[in-house]
């Protein structure tokens, strides 16, 4: 591959244009983010840990994915970028701060590259001490997460709520669906300098997308912030995409067990696939939809890597069958209106299924 123009260390944050920002930011607190600033033509939202926000929408006509912000080391990469793209680098928003530049994937999908962010004060938050089987690591001291039982109310129609939300750290990556899975690779690598953790083959042999990391050198990186599944010709609707974001929680398992049923308890919002562990990249997963339709993720404990980690060739039937957890549906990853997600799923067969019969063949 050729020498990148420059490389992006993490990401972000992800933006969107909206309908309905009072609905949106309703969900967005349940989810577990905190607000930074709301009003009636746009919505922010940070994490605990020292981004500005990770999580930004604009009142819009159209229910619409915008774009992903990247944040690189220095100036002089930020104005390799500019220079190649041929756009101008342009100041930030009040929040955010820096300097930026604004791109385009293959697909036409947004990008957005800083420097020189404005940062916020982490907000510490109090970690569950756990025992395992074999290494005992609290003494004289009960578990209890947020209020314990105290979390539990009923409502008035006898149904039992649970109140504590997750606390959501960090953006940690997107996923995409691309109609050509080698360009988009090789253009997030020649432009952005990411480098593949695991190259995705097809049922025909060929690869078809992969999850790519930032090099971050010998500082280690998630095993992935980007996703990229090139989706059959068939699915032309769907190529150019935004699949979902994943969200990195602060507190391990119980913080993404609460958050599950806060969320389901709630009674407001449609639970797309979970709970359960990946193989690749190992997180502990829960994926809920939006108003908008739109997936966001609750994860934690995901691998890490360096830069010298290969790449390895993995099966497609790898990204859907995890280590354990349901079978996910078929309208994982696409982004639907959400009174058309159960005719999507009722439609079309489920997506394990599909990839399977696809990879080893119809089964008797």
């Amino acid at each position: 591959m050729n020498k990148p123009i420059a490389k992006v260390s993490d990401i972000i944050f992800v933006r969107f244009a909206l309908r309905d920002l009072e609905a949106q930011a309703a969900y967005l607190d349940d989810f577990g983010m905190r607000a930074v600033k709301k009003d009636a033509e746009a919505i922010y939202y940070r994490g605990s840990g020292d981004d500005a926000y990770i999580y930004a929408a604009q009142k819009g006509e159209a229910d619409a994915y915008i774009a992903a912000g990247y944040e690189v080391d220095t100036i002089e990469e930020l104005e390799a970028l500019a220079a190649n793209a041929g756009v101008a680098i342009e100041a930030g928003d009040a929040l955010m701060g820096g300097q930026m530049v604004r791109l385009s994937d293959p697909d036409g999908m947004g990008i957005e590259v800083y420097h020189g962010v404005n940062k916020s004060a982490a907000i510490d938050e109090n970690v569950p001490v756990l025992n395992s089987g074999k290494h005992k690591n609290r003494v004289n001291e009960t578990q209890r997460f947020g209020g314990g039982a105290d979390e539990w109310s009923m409502d008035g129609e006898g149904n039992m709520q649970y109140a504590l939300p997750s606390s959501i750290m960090r953006l940690g990556h997107t996923a995409l669906n691309v109609k050509d899975g080698p360009a988009s690779i090789k253009w997030y690598h020649d432009v952005l300098g990411m480098i593949v953790s695991d190259n995705i083959i097809g049922p025909d042999g060929n690869v078809g997308g992969a999850f790519i990391r930032c090099d971050n050198g010998d500082m280690p990186s998630d095993h992935h912030t980007l996703n990229v599944v090139a989706l059959p010709p068939e699915a032309e609707p769907f190529h150019g995409t935004f699949g979902h974001a994943g969200f990195e929680l602060e507190k391990s398992l119980d913080d993404l067990m609460a958050g599950h049923f806060h969320m389901k308890t709630s009674g407001k919002y449609t639970h797309e696939w979970g709970i359960g562990r990946h193989l690749l990249g190992s997180q502990l997963y829960d994926y809920w939809r939006d108003p908008h339709g739109f997936i966001l993720e609750h994860w934690t404990d995901g691998d890490l890597m360096t830069a010298d980690m290969p790449p390895q060739d993995v099966p497609i039937v790898d990204v859907v069958k995890g280590q354990y957890g349901p079978v996910p549906y078929s309208s994982f990853n696409m982004s639907l209106p959400v009174e058309a997600v159960d005719e999507f799923r009722d439609s079309i067969p489920g997506l394990t299924e599909m990839i399977v019969s696809a990879v080893e063949g119809p089964k008797g």
